[in-house]
């Protein structure tokens, strides 16, 4: 088994689109033309590198995705990131393709200077506490009622 981590290209849309419904987390899913602004958002301002878009291939196949963001922040000196999304197919699961996509935001940061680097999750605190995440807080969402 062949794992490959790459940028993320627009010819990978459908494929994206089907595990960010799997990343679903209480609210609808994502529809399609949702997510292709959303992609195309990321891709087209990626010479800005604030929006950093990992693919995961296994077996030449795509099998997962990692969405980072990099910033500065008022309260911490230097750059900081955020892990926003990592997603591995469910049937793809177990297999080293999350701890590949994981070091390379590790490394893509560590490149960028980047100072700190977050998650947020609720499913799997153990996939970030096993890799030398801390818990340091709660995360909080409010769905808002637009219109």
């Amino acid at each position: 088994m062949t794992i490959t981590i790459r940028r993320g290209r627009v010819e990978d849309a459908s494929v994206l689109h089907a595990l960010a419904v799997q990343y679903q987390t209480g609210r609808e899913a994502i529809g399609r033309d949702e997510f292709d602004v959303a992609l195309d958002n990321v891709l087209r301002h990626r010479d800005q590198e604030t929006n950093v878009l990992f693919v995961a291939e296994q077996d030449g196949r795509v099998a997962g995705y990692s969405l980072l963001t990099v910033s500065r922040l008022l309260h911490a000196p230097g750059l900081t990131a955020h892990l926003q999304e990592i997603v591995v197919d469910a049937e793809a699961r177990g297999h080293g393709i999350g701890d590949r996509l994981m070091q390379a935001n590790e490394h893509y940061c560590m490149g960028r200077g980047v100072r700190q680097l977050s998650a947020s999750t609720a499913r799997i605190g153990s996939f970030y506490n096993h890799r030398g995440f801390e818990p340091v807080g709660e995360h909080y969402r409010k769905v808002l009622e637009l219109g």
